[in-house]
């Protein structure tokens, strides 16, 4: 695992750029609405979320390939919040192999006051460990994070014997940067990987439209 010095660079107008990647993290002017669109919306988690049975404590699992910034959690997070019966647990699992600091996400984040309350829970507990699983807790346990610090393929078997979406995926975030960018991320094995994490009904949404990465999935 690099540095976090080698991890990222600031461009001038305060937005994360992967020196790992050779690419931005989020888009200043559009990043918080490309996240709702993409991840949120892409799933149509505002009616799944509203449509589940408030008289059943239940479990709604979302796995995503690339922590990166937080931003989709905290996304995922304020979307639950407004939307899902007080009986439900979120339960997001995400993976990251070069993890920001804490003090770098809420930097990255303080770009949208909408989500201030999520990016500072998220900031006072995170602490990424290299090979490690975080495991976070927020409001009460009402919103479970874990993050497997490790290679994508690794850290999918890790979240799988780990038990840590034991129900499956309802719904998956395919994050990590684009397939020219980091093709690491969109190969076989991590598709198989998914298969094992999935089930009827799941749901995937993703940023890249690369044709062979459609037809793998």
């Amino acid at each position: 695992m690099v540095s976090k010095e080698e991890v990222l660079r600031w461009d001038e107008n305060g937005v994360p750029y992967s020196v790992t990647f050779d690419d931005k993290y989020f888009c200043r002017e559009h990043g918080y609405a490309e996240a709702i669109y993409v991840g949120c919306d892409g799933n149509d988690l505002e009616n799944r979320f509203a449509a589940l049975d408030k008289n059943v404590n239940g479990v709604f699992t979302i796995i995503e390939t690339g922590f990166g910034t937080g931003l989709d959690f905290c996304c995922a997070w304020q979307m639950w919040d407004g939307c899902a019966p007080p009986s439900w647990t979120l339960n997001f699992v995400s993976l990251e192999l070069y993890p920001l600091s804490a003090e770098q996400i809420s930097r990255a984040l303080s770009h949208w006051p909408t989500i201030s309350r999520y990016k500072e829970a998220l900031a006072v507990q995170y602490a990424p460990s290299s090979g490690e699983v975080g495991r976070y807790s927020f409001d009460g346990g009402r919103v479970r994070l874990s993050i497997a610090f490790d290679d994508v393929v690794v850290a999918l078997k890790r979240i799988k014997d780990d038990g840590l979406a034991p129900q499956g995926a309802d719904a998956w975030f395919l994050d990590g940067f684009g397939p020219s960018k980091n093709p690491e991320m969109w190969i076989a094995d991590v598709f198989k990987g998914m298969a094992l994490l999935s089930r009827q009904g799941t749901t995937l949404s993703t940023f890249t439209v690369a044709e062979l990465r459609a037809r793998a999935l």
